[in-house]
């Protein structure tokens, strides 16, 4: 498995200027295709909206980049955290920026708006053309921090990815032959730290359509779904 990575994107895209390989993209590629997930605990209750939106496509030498805006909400509808996330294909391998992380409640606090984080990145393997030696998942590591405050932080870590199955899911937006992974998380903080592990399953030209998260003790705590893709 290789070691974590905290990498910037400009270092990505211009480290080589070898031709672009072959990549199954996960996440989609049309301007205007519009993503919303939301997120509950373990009884249902809604706990925030993320809504993302294509605006921009770029390609490269190394690869293709895709831009998308997003907006994560409570479940008031107040706005929590907004800005630009990017995919991209390196020499045929993808990967995606972590914000994500800021979709589930127990890592960044639903009030705050001035949060901002650390670059990082974590790959996501084409497991269709790989054997069980040959799928690599990255560890990730990010500090979440608030621009007001940088006492007020959480570091979250993701690690020991692992491969489980390739499943249907259904979700509102569709059915969708999908990836699914396990992996370990761990959020510190000056105040407390939080550990458990989820499960994530993912699809070509989608990305993410589901995630389950649970604590040390084998009980869900999140899981957040696919609701809307169009």
């Amino acid at each position: 498995m290789k070691s974590k990575i905290i990498l910037s994107l400009f270092a990505l895209l211009f480290v080589t200027t070898g031709m672009a390989q072959d990549c199954i993209f996960f996440f989609p590629q049309t301007e205007g295709t519009r993503m919303v997930k939301k997120n509950y605990d373990a009884n249902g209750n809604l706990r925030g909206v993320m809504t993302y939106t294509i605006d921009e496509i770029d390609n490269y030498p190394s690869g293709m980049v895709v831009e998308a805006e997003y907006i994560f909400k409570d479940s008031t509808g107040t706005v929590y955290d907004k800005g630009d996330l990017e995919a991209f294909c390196q020499n045929g391998e993808f990967f995606m920026e972590m914000k994500e992380v800021f979709s589930n409640p127990s890592f960044v606090s639903t009030r705050q708006t001035d949060v901002v984080s650390t670059d990082a990145v974590m790959n996501y393997p084409n497991v269709s053309t790989s054997t069980n030696d040959t799928i690599y998942f990255d560890d990730a590591y990010v500090q979440i921090y608030s621009k007001k405050n940088r006492g007020n932080r959480k570091n979250v870590t993701v690690y020991d990815r692992e491969y489980v199955t390739t499943e249907p899911v259904t979700t509102p937006a569709g059915t969708f032959d999908c990836t699914k992974v396990k992996y370990k998380i761990k959020s510190r903080s000056p105040k407390e730290t939080i550990e458990g592990y989820g499960y994530e399953w993912y699809t070509p030209n989608v990305g993410v359509v589901k995630n389950e998260q649970y604590d040390n003790n084998n009980q869900l705590q999140y899981y957040t779904i696919l609701e809307v893709l169009k």
